[in-house]
Parts: C-alpha cells; structure tokens; sequence
C-alpha cells in the first residue's frame, strides 16, 4: 500500500480550506523529449524480442509463452510508432511530431516493420510457418538498423536543457540498449539450439554477454569516457547494483554455449526467462533515471494525466460510490473538530494493533470491495484507491491506509476545495510494500445531478508500469 504522510492534530478551520487551483503541466515547457527518445529508442528492444520469440515459435521452445509474448510486442510497436508520429499523453507525447526529417524516419521505420508485422501476427495465432519465420530472421536487421537511425534522429532533435541534457541522452541510449542486448542473446540461444545459426552467430553471442556486461558497470559506476556520468541518485544506483546482481547470479546460462556446446530447449527457456527478468530490471532502471533528471515532472505527470482523465475518471461516476459519499455526507454533516481528531485517532489506534471496527466497517462495505475488484482489473497500474467525503474522512477503499482522515492533504484540499474537474499529482515515492515506484492521482467527484463537489477519489499508481 503506498504510504500516507503522517498527520499532525488538524488546525482551527479545518473544513474550510482554500480552493486550490488543479494541477496542469505547461505544454508550451513540455514537448514530451524525455518519453520521445526513450520510446524511439525502445523499438530497438522490440526488434530483438520479435526476432527472438519468433525464433523459438518455430523451433517449439516454449511455444506458448512465446506466442503470448510475440501478440504483446506487436501491440507494443505500433502503439510506439503511432504515438511518435500523432502523440499520445498516455505515452508522455502530449503532441503530434512535426519535424519532416524526424516523420520521415518514422515512415521508414513503419515501411520495415510491416513485413515482420505481419509474419509475427500468424506466428502469435498458431497459423505461422517455417517462412513467416524465416522473414523474420531476414528482415530484423534491417529493421534494427532503422530503429538505430530513428532512436539518434529523436534524440538530437529532442536534446535540450530544460528537458533532456545530451548526457541523460548518452546514459539513456545505453541503458535502453540493455534491454536489447538481453533479448539478442536469447534470440542467439535459440539460433544454436535450433540450426537456424549463421556462422556469427556465437560470435554475436559473445560479443552481446560482454557488452551486457561492460554496459552495466559503467552505467553503475560511471564511464566518462564513454559520456556515461555516474548514477544521478542512490535509488539509480541501486538499481543498477541490484540489476548487476541479477545477472552475475544468472549469466553461467551463457558458460556452456560460450564454450561451443549446443544449448538445450531447457537452456533457451532459460535465457528467455533471464531476459524477461533484465529487460524489467532495466526498465526499472530507465523509470527512475527519468524521474531523477531535467523534465521529470512532464514525463510521468503528463502520461499519469491522460491515464487517470481517460480510464479512472470513470470509476467517479458510479452510482454506488456517489450514494455512500453523499450518505456519509449527510451522517457526517455534524462532526465537529474533536470528532474528525477523535475518529482519526481510532483509525490509527486500530491500524497499529492490527484490524478493529472502524478499519473493518469500511473495508467490508460493498464499495470498498467493488474499488478492490476495479483496481485488480488494471492489472498493477493502479496499487490501491479510496475515496473521501467533504470532510476528508475515508468513505471506501480498496486497501487498509494509516489514517483515516485526510482533509489536510493536497489529495484532498487540492481536489474536493478546488472543484469540478480538478486533479491533483503527487511526487514520486518509493512503497516499500511493493517495490515499486509510485504517484497519487486524486480527482474530485461530483453529484452527477447537481454537478456539486461531494468528495474526493485517490489512486495510488505504478509509475513504472506506467512509464
């Protein structure tokens, strides 16, 4: 559960605070540079993993898994490529691309994916044959040379100080590269495993476990050399510190193919499972290097904008939430200060030793459960959600938080006394609980009858898989 800052004894005036104004990233300062350069430049990883999944759909290595991966990197490029092209808030491109080289580009990066599109489509279904996935293994370097020539075109277009530093630009390049170079050697394993290897096959192989290698400690400790700076922040750091980990532990996979031994189905399936395992490590990584350097703040505030106007807006309007706030507003009418403090206190009492009636009576209401079964839907996007009447008190919510009342917060002063239509980002936090990297998106509900303000909704959401 992300966690709520702890609360103070409120002040005189409490339920009278000022109207705040809703939050809203300045576009005319934000171009989406930062989300630009990183998507260009994850079509690289793509390709890898395109040309890697389709190797082992044709040579039965895990065929399903591989299928399911093909259907998901598929959706994943064309959404790419459309939002370079038409933008996307919900990518962190909250505008259309208008540069004629940088659209030319993406023309040809679309000309070279269609092809292998197509192929990975009838693979994914199960209708694929030996020439779907020999166009593949034909025509991905090609279409990797491309992406390489997309991903440089974004990045000098979009390098600017405000928003993205050349050297952020440098580390990014590098650490996105990661990701494909895990998927390479995978795609390599396979080719062995299968004699569908060309004569630079485990010369590829070696060249990638190497580089994988040198890459990860220079993005830890810095190359300056190589215009990588060191780690702009210990979270950076220990990503990276944990990531190095991972693949240490792991990399022996690579020993005896190295070594000029036909790798097994089994060996495969493992490679495939150690990129799985990097590439989020990586990406991971990405997150918080982006979050940590010059235009943080477009580049998940945009995204976290689109996502919560466009999907979570309509959790608001069900009748069922909108009936408890207005029921709890009615009991509620007459509280006075000592109550909310008194009422707030019992929270905290009963969350310390474990569960009590307060905490139980809200997590077992019916809307409590219907905002559980909501965020389960998104998947992992969204972490945890509960919503507030017109004091701040909690009405219902999908997890157990530590307080009960939080009408001195920004989530609510900044929603429900700002108005309609208001929403209010939080800064990034790590959840401990979790693991992840999150924000809080609150928004302010209204009576879908009147259009009055009645309370407030916050979601806790997973910046990571946002981004």
């Amino acid at each position: 559960m992300f966690a709520l800052a702890v609360m103070g004894a409120p002040s005189s005036g409490i339920f009278t605070a000022d109207p705040a104004a809703a939050q809203r990233i300045d576009q005319s300062l934000y171009n989406g540079g930062k989300a630009r350069v990183n998507r260009s430049a994850s079509l690289r990883t793509l390709t890898e993993a395109v040309a890697s999944a389709s190797c082992r759909v044709n040579g039965g290595i895990g065929t399903e898994t591989a299928q399911s991966q093909l259907s998901s990197l598929r959706t994943d490029f064309d959404k790419i490529i459309n939002a370079l092209v038409n933008g996307s808030p919900a990518l962190g491109m909250p505008g259309a691309e208008e540069s004629a080289r940088t659209l030319k580009a993406l023309s040809a990066t679309a000309a070279f994916w269609e092809p292998l599109d197509m192929a990975a489509q009838k693979l994914a279904s199960g209708t694929g044959t030996n020439a779907d996935a020999a166009a593949i293994e034909q025509g991905f370097a090609e279409l990797f040379e491309q992406t390489e020539l997309l991903a440089a075109v974004v990045a000098g277009q979009y390098t600017d100080p405000s928003q993205l530093l050349q050297s952020d630009a440098t580390v990014l390049n590098f650490a996105v590269r990661q990701r494909a170079l895990a998927y390479r050697m995978t795609r390599a394993m396979c080719e062995l495993a299968t004699n569908t290897a060309s004569d630079d096959t485990l010369q590829e192989l070696t060249t990638s476990v190497d580089q994988f290698q040198q890459t990860l400690l220079a993005l830890r400790d810095g190359f300056p050399g190589a215009g990588i700076n060191p780690p702009p922040n210990d979270a950076v750091r220990a990503s990276l510190e944990s990531t190095y980990q991972i693949w240490q532990d792991q990399r022996g996979i690579f020993d005896a193919a190295l070594a000029g031994q036909t790798p097994s189905p089994e060996d495969v399936e493992a490679a495939a499972a150690l990129s799985e395992t990097l590439s989020v490590a990586m990406n991971n990584t990405i997150t918080l290097y982006l979050i940590a350097t010059p235009g943080q703040d477009g580049v998940y505030r945009v995204p976290l904008e689109a996502y919560a106007r466009d999907e979570l807006s309509n959790w608001l309007t069900n009748p069922d939430v909108i009936a408890a706030i207005k029921a709890q507003n009615t009991q509620h009418a007459n509280l006075s200060e000592d109550e909310v403090i008194a009422l707030d206190q019992q929270w905290r009492t009963e969350a310390g030793a474990g569960g009590g009636p307060l905490i139980e009576k809200l997590l077992s209401a019916p809307v409590s459960a219907w905002l559980l079964a909501q965020q389960e839907a998104t998947a992992g996007f969204v972490t945890e959600v509960f919503v507030m009447d017109n004091k701040g008190l909690n009405v219902a919510q999908s997890a157990e938080t530590s307080d009960y009342w939080q009408g001195d917060e920004a989530k609510w002063q900044q929603t429900y006394s700002a108005g309609a239509d208001a929403l209010h980002i939080s800064e990034v936090e790590f959840d401990d609980s979790t693991g992840f990297y999150q924000s809080q998106g609150s928004m302010t509900i209204t009576d879908p009858e009147t259009g009055e303000a009645i309370g407030a909704i916050t979601f806790g959401i997973n910046v990571q898989n946002l981004m």
